[in-house]
């Protein structure tokens, strides 16, 4: 399986920031969440386009550096996005899901069409 760099919008205090359109699903990928930071939270955005109910799934972190990568995957179920786009927001925790290589990593079902954007906090 191939890797989706996802793109990772930085986000700066006392700065407004527009949002961005995000990184186009390619389902037969690993979409990857390269964070500028080690530790702390990514705010990760989905978005389904498809003409049906898709899960996404946020896979466990490694240990280390992930503590509670224990607990598992994590699934996300978006209905049908095919009308109107079905958007949801997670916000992504390093002690579980961080990989050793310093990053996320989500996969989507097969089929699956929309995108995925990911926020750095300062």
């Amino acid at each position: 399986m191939a890797d989706t760099a996802v793109h990772l919008t930085q986000f700066t205090l006392n700065t407004a920031t527009a949002k961005p359109a995000g990184t186009a699903i390619v389902a037969a990928n690993n979409h990857v969440i390269t964070p500028t930071k080690r530790s702390g939270k990514v705010l990760v955005r989905f978005i389904n386009t498809t003409a049906s109910t898709k899960v996404w799934t946020v896979t466990a972190g490694g240990n280390p550096p992930a503590d509670a990568a224990g607990q598992g995957v994590l699934d996300v179920s978006l209905t049908d996005g095919s009308t109107t786009p079905q958007e949801t927001w997670l916000v992504l925790e390093s002690s579980r899901f961080l990989k050793s290589n310093g990053t996320f990593v989500v996969t989507v079902a097969s089929g699956t069409t929309g995108f995925i954007e990911a926020f750095q906090m300062p």
